[in-house]
């Protein structure tokens, strides 16, 4: 079944892509398609428009040019379809060169950017903002990459979700068949979101309580403009993060007409609105709505999961309002609601494994909205301020059906969180060599945690964790950029953060350092101290079993981490780029079992399932952890027609218990080689539609995992492991290929895209290693899933 879904996919598709081509054919013969470009262009640093910047576009056969005016903004009109080159130039300020911009009809074609000022104007260097892929926050030293939305559509096997199109980066590991990542070693729940520069909820539907990622990305990348993605070294105002982040950008929307999207999938329908407010007015409307039902993939053979078929929906939004002296207003926001019902079967002779008798009702709700005041004061002065509300709940009932089919209650979870969030920040240049920029964050969180599940040893249900409260978090930040000389820039800072509950301070130094050896090669390093909490469930969590917790412990801090890291990178003729980093991360206060005889870590963990074992403690912050290694990469920007980004890492990650002995993490694969390899061509009469290919190659280590004991699991009904050979076996290589395949059609004032996206198109059923499964009281290989395709249709107008 799953060849044959497979079949009929590329038919469909291969139908679908000559019937386009025949009609686009016919249609372009009496025509050549062209559209017009336009943007803005702001100084990096003071945020204020750049007037007279000479902007230029050119492809095999053109090239045309225009300035900025009062307001930095640029029009260009009459530009061939497909992709072309755009150059960026003002005396003063660094070139800004960028090689695969796609020019397509249906939408007018925005271009942002942002100048850095040149120090020395006698040896200027162009920045090659594709091949580079610098970070946009000019504060970031070192460990971090932009990317685009159209990157994020063009990688195989990414379904439009920045998580997956992440798995291609050096440090990355994927976390499984989902869009979970690990980064450097360390565990996926270390992952931090953050959208407009503020934290906010797992922009994921279906995840578990306490995880970063999940089943679905809710994020949707019609309303996404270019982000940021950090794997170590971060910069003195990022908080609550030892690990990778996600720094998210939403785009706005036309100010000057009104453009509509339309898509729709074997993964469901979604509509995307832009536009102005009222003609004549620089604000505008961004507005962008999804609803999916996976049954689809289920009628075509592909099993999506073992617990129903999941139904969502989402919403994204961003509304833009400039004004004459107040400055930018905008209120931003994300959210999705999910659920997976299972009913059983009501004929028991049918029932082959206990969780045939169960009925389950699961729900995933999240969100976040905020509202986000830029206001420039004048050229050395912008202030930034955001407060926004973020909430999610997660709920999980399942019963137990007897032969004579009576409910009786097996589980029951609810978790909600919510907080409340202020970031505010000014920047400040000094003068031509020092930018200060310093900041203020809240966050003010309530909870509502639950759960209750069965027990075996007293043959009842258990109350795991019942708590309500609130508590908060403070964090203060400094940072200095420096111009050393004209190839040497520091950021100097310190972050300092206030943890209520445990009533725990931090005070962490962080540095950065870029040398820019020569105009192509970079030397950059960053080191600093961290934190981050852990999720509140194991705050509060209770003893999975009957002991004696009469000597309760200390409330838990936050996790700390230590790290440093020593780059290199340098750009061949402005379309090739090598980079290697080499860095260490030590991570202490790890919360850990306050039972010594029970080898447990937060550090191996992924979400908060384990508060439901008998073998969890409360914990105490004894632990400590490391990870290692070294990466190296190749990238080809696309230009020519094609790209590619080969990468490699090496690393060791490793956790200290109680007890003091050093073991593996669960995340210890100790490497991982990623190949993305894309292909496009421009077809049709007038060269102006778009095909494309695109493959990923993914060859990772296997998962460390420990010798399950079968007799003590069974007696107890539940996974017991041997704790004195924690994490001594280690799982089959991961290997995954992901491929995709792309037609965009361009017509007068609309254009269509279709989309082949396949993950796993070898369908290779990986394995984590040996769990018990309970349903069947046997153990068993734990295999994540196999082939996954998709296609997609979208009409932009």
């Amino acid at each position: 079944m799953k060849r044959l879904s497979i079949f009929i996919l590329l038919s469909l598709f291969q139908n679908l892509f000559a019937n386009a081509q025949r009609q686009d054919s016919i249609s372009q013969g009496r025509q050549v398609l062209t559209e017009a470009v336009k943007g803005t262009i702001l100084d990096v640093d003071s945020r204020l428009p750049l007037v007279g910047v000479t902007v230029t576009i050119s492809s095999s056969t053109v090239t045309k040019s225009a300035s900025t005016d009062a307001n930095g903004a640029f029009r260009l009109a009459g530009i061939s379809l497909g992709r072309q080159v755009l150059q960026a130039s003002m005396t003063g300020y660094k070139p800004i060169l960028l090689s695969e911009v796609l020019i397509t009809s249906g939408k007018e074609n925005v271009m942002n950017l942002e100048m850095e000022s040149q120090v020395n104007k006698l040896n200027e260097a162009i920045v090659y903002a594709n091949t580079g892929k610098r970070p946009l926050n000019q504060m970031a030293m070192t460990s971090g990459r932009s990317f685009s939305p159209e990157e994020t559509n063009r990688y195989a096997g990414s379904f439009f979700d920045p998580a997956r199109m992440a798995q291609s980066f050096p440090g990355v590991v994927a976390g499984g068949d989902d869009n979970e990542i690990i980064v450097r070693g360390n565990s996926p729940k270390s992952l931090q979101w953050r959208l407009e520069g503020i934290e906010i909820v797992n922009p994921n539907h279906f995840g578990m309580e306490g995880a970063s990622g999940g089943g679905v990305s809710m994020i949707n990348t019609m309303v996404l403009g270019n982000s940021d993605f950090y794997t170590g070294g971060l910069a003195a105002e990022y908080n609550n993060a030892i690990s990778g982040v996600f720094d998210l950008k939403f785009r706005k929307g036309n100010a000057d007409k009104r453009e509509y999207t339309f898509n729709v999938g074997v993964l469901g329908v979604g509509a995307t609105l832009e536009g102005p407010f009222k003609k004549g007015s620089d604000a505008s409307y961004l507005v962008s709505y999804r609803y999916s039902s996976l049954s689809l993939l289920e009628k075509v053979g592909v099993k999506v999961s073992d617990a129903g078929v999941p139904k969502y929906q989402d919403l994204s939004f961003n509304f833009v309002v400039p004004t004459q002296k107040a400055g930018t207003f905008s209120l931003f926001g994300i959210g999705g609601l999910g659920k997976i019902k299972e009913t059983a079967e009501r004929d028991y002779q049918k029932w082959e494994e206990r969780t045939d008798a169960y009925d389950m009702n699961l729900g995933f709700n999240a969100g976040s909205i905020g509202l986000k005041h830029l206001y420039v004061a004048n050229s050395k002065l912008y202030f930034n301020n955001i407060v926004s509300m973020s909430t999610s709940r997660s709920s999980n009932r399942t019963d137990t059906l007897s032969p004579s089919y009576v409910l009786g209650l097996n589980h029951q979870d609810r978790f909600t969180n919510t907080a409340m969030r202020y970031a505010g920040s000014l920047n400040y240049i000094w003068n031509s060599t020092h930018t200060l920029r310093a900041g203020v964050n809240a966050s003010f969180l309530n909870y509502d945690l639950y759960a209750l599940s069965y027990d075996a040893q007293q043959q009842g249900l258990r109350e795991r964790i019942n708590q309500k409260g609130n508590t908060s978090t403070y964090d203060a930040f400094a940072q200095l950029k420096t111009a050393l000389t004209d190839k040497l820039t520091l950021n100097s800072g310190i972050h300092a953060n206030y943890f209520v509950l445990s009533k725990s301070w931090s005070l962490e130094p962080r540095l950065g350092l870029n040398w820019q050896v020569t105009p192509n090669q970079l030397v950059s390093f960053g080191t600093g101290l961290y934190n981050r909490l852990e999720p509140l469930s194991y705050y509060f969590a209770q003893s999975g079993a009957d002991i004696d917790q009469s000597q309760t412990t200390e409330p838990l801090s936050p996790t700390k981490s230590a790290q440093a890291v020593l780059g290199y990178e340098r750009l061949f003729g402005g379309s090739f780029k090598f980079k290697t980093e080499v860095y260490y991360q030590h991570l202490y206060d790890v919360p850990v079992s306050a039972d010594p005889t029970i080898n447990f870590s937060l550090l191996n963990v992924s979400d908060i399932s384990a508060i439901g074992t008998s073998t969890y403690r409360q914990l105490v912050n004894k632990g400590t952890g490391k990870n290692y290694g070294i990466e190296l990469s190749l990238e080809k920007s696309l230009s020519k027609g094609y790209y590619f980004i080969a990468t490699s890492s090496l690393f060791d990650s490793k956790f200290k218990a109680l007890n003091g002995q050093e073991y593996n993490t669960t995340f210890n694969t100790r490497y991982v080689g990623n190949l993305l390899v894309g292909k496009e061509w421009s077809v049709g009469r007038n060269k102006s539609n778009l095909f494309g290919i695109n493959a990923k190659l993914i060859y990772a280590g296997g998962r460390k995992y420990s010798p399950v004991l079968e007799e003590e699991s069974i007696r107890l009904d539940e996974e017991v492991i041997d704790q004195e050979r924690i994490n001594t076996l280690t799982a089959d290589p991961y290997i995954r290929v992901d491929f995709s395949s792309s037609y965009r059609i361009n017509r007068k004032r609309v254009s269509h895209l279709f989309i082949l996206d396949i993950q796993n198109a070898l369908n290779r059923e990986n394995t984590v290693g040996m769990r018990y499964n309970f349903s069947k009281r046997i153990i068993e290989p734990q295999k994540w899933s196999g082939i996954i395709p998709t296609i997609n249709y979208r009409i932009e107008f």
